[in-house]
């Protein structure tokens, strides 16, 4: 029995066989092949067609299947280079040169502002400026490059009304080239009205950010006096310690204009103390003592004082003593005197000393000093917080100023006042300008 059913089934398989290789001969779609134990013939496998239903299309390159059943997949029917959509180009990134980041003007003056863009060509440029309080970014005038891509910009009169704005500038985007945004470009008015003084030169600048909202021949390098003094302080107070001991020298002692007097000769006080004469009552010996003590000579010390304003920014300044008295080649300006001042209010030592009315110490020997500032309007006028008085023949009268207004510190100076009572007038009047427009 075994061997007849195991016969059938041979014949069978043969049977299909042949049927398979007959349907390839005659180009017939071949039959699919089924298990030949129990009722296989009769129910096709899971997911097959039954025995006699046409072969599917093959699916095409792409995952669709072809309308006429010649779908790809094939190496013969792949999709030729033509048919495939080309990716499209990358955008160049959009430059843009010679744009000043800040701008200072008075009010009586126009901006304009000459850049290039590149790539070039026909460019739509955008000036926006910021509104803080809506936190957004306005169009306020729209311009177009030459062929070259050059522009010059026109900055509205939005930025007269007001001591700062901020603007930006933005390049729209072409088919070839993407969109630019500038980082913010800071205008600041400055002198916006006129102050009546009789100082030769003025400054008023905000601490924070050394903005200058008036001058008048900020960069004038002139004869200084005691203002020196600021950066004799702030180079002692970087370099030593408050308590750090000091011998008082003979050059120290009998340096012209000091109240040590030869009394002090070979006494001994410390750093801090010198620095209250230095600072209050101007005590021209003192800052001798200092720079001694700081350096080992004047010569040396007025070195330091020269490289340390350099590192400031101080364009207009060549220190040759370190108490101010005259002598050819030394001065200062306006504008780097504010800026000397602006780094030593930073140290806290500094700013509390100059804020200070009166002051008395006793040295080694039991020799006293008793002292007051020579800054009149501390104490007196709201907001004073310092800082330098100055005067010599050569200098005229000078005063640097610490005002805090409205939270914020701006320094005023003047320098060449004909009078004492005409530089407290002048820095008065600078004053009045800071209310005014803050």
């Amino acid at each position: 029995m075994d061997r007849t059913v195991s016969a059938l089934m041979r014949r069978g398989v043969a049977f299909a066989l042949s049927a398979v290789l007959a349907a390839g001969a005659l180009g017939a779609p071949a039959a699919f092949a089924y298990a030949a134990e129990g009722n296989a013939a009769d129910t096709p496998a899971t997911g097959t067609p039954a025995p006699d239903a046409p072969a599917p299309d093959a699916p095409s390159a792409d995952g669709d299947a072809t309308v006429d059943g010649s779908g790809g997949g094939a190496a013969g029917n792949s999709p030729s280079a033509d048919d495939v959509p080309a990716k499209p180009a990358a955008k160049a990134a959009t430059k843009v040169s010679g744009l000043n980041r800040t701008i200072s003007k008075k009010p009586s003056g126009t901006i304009k502002d000459t850049i290039k863009v590149s790539p070039a060509g026909k460019r739509t440029v955008q000036l926006q400026l910021y509104n803080g309080a809506a936190k957004k970014w306005k169009t306020r005038a729209t311009f177009t490059t030459n062929r070259a891509g050059k522009v010059t910009l026109k900055y509205p009169a939005d930025w007269k009304k007001k001591n700062t704005t901020k603007w930006r500038v933005v390049v729209k985007a072409t088919d070839t080239a993407k969109k630019y945004v500038s980082k913010t470009v800071q205008v600041t008015t400055y002198n916006r009205s006129t102050v009546k003084l009789k100082a030769k030169s003025a400054v008023i600048m905000e601490a924070s950010t050394g903005q200058v909202f008036y001058a008048k021949a900020p960069d004038t390098k002139r004869q200084n006096a005691s203002t020196t003094k600021m950066m004799t302080a702030l180079l002692a107070l970087e370099r030593n310690k408050l308590s750090a001991p000091v011998t008082i020298t003979k050059q120290a002692a009998t340096t012209d204009y000091s109240n040590l007097g030869a009394r002090a000769i070979g006494d001994v006080t410390t750093v801090k103390n010198l620095l209250y004469m230095t600072l209050l009552p101007s005590d021209n010996g003192a800052a001798e003592a200092l720079a001694i003590h700081t350096a080992g000579s004047e010569k040396a010390f007025v070195a330091l004082m020269n490289a340390r304003a350099k590192e400031l920014g101080c364009t207009h300044t060549s220190f040759k003593s370190p108490h101010g008295l005259t002598r050819k080649g030394h001065g200062s300006s306006a504008r780097d005197l504010a800026k000397i001042a602006r780094v030593a209010l930073k140290n806290r030592t500094f700013a509390k000393i100059v804020n200070t009315k009166s002051y008395r110490f006793t040295t080694s020997r039991g020799n006293s000093y008793t002292m007051k500032t020579t800054n009149k309007l501390l104490g007196k006028t709201a907001g004073i917080r310092g800082v330098k008085t100055g005067y010599t023949d050569a200098a005229g009268h000078c005063f640097v100023g610490a005002f805090k207004y409205k939270g914020k510190t701006y320094l005023t100076v003047v320098l060449g006042s004909p009078s004492s009572d005409q530089r407290w007038s002048d820095t008065t009047a600078l004053l009045k300008y800071v209310k005014k427009y803050f």
